[in-house]
């Protein structure tokens, strides 16, 4: 019986850390290659590329925009998968950066990013 009771106490451990590992990757940002993209989603990367237009931002110079595009997308991203995908992409600087928004936006069907060109342009500490 204590056998038993054993092999049933470790399936149900293994079965708990299985839907854990299922249920986290779920909550990732964005869809995955070959999935749908949702529409609130797209329009958040949309959103997103263009932020340094809609956010006003091109009308200061380029070192002191970073604050007014933070705020800025803080109150209009609607998603919480981009958000997620910001952090993910924050530890990255330079063309990497560029590169990952980039993917992203081809990704969810958009045709480029002006937000990644900007990032590849603009000098080092910005």
């Amino acid at each position: 019986m204590k056998q038993f009771v054993r092999l049933i106490v470790g399936a149900v451990a293994g079965l708990v850390a299985w839907l854990s590992v299922v249920s986290g990757c779920q909550r990732s940002g964005g869809a995955t290659a070959g999935e749908p993209v949702p529409a609130p989603y797209r329009a958040d990367i949309a959103r997103l590329c263009d932020v340094v237009v809609q956010s006003g931002a091109s009308a200061v110079p380029a070192g002191e925009r970073a604050p007014m595009i933070a705020t800025w997308l803080g109150g209009h991203l609607e998603t919480r998968q981009a958000h997620d995908y910001l952090i993910r992409i924050q530890p990255l600087t330079g063309e990497p950066k560029a590169a990952a928004l980039e993917a992203e936006a081809r990704r969810v069907g958009l045709p480029g990013c002006a937000l990644a060109a900007e990032w590849r342009t603009a000098t080092p500490g910005q």
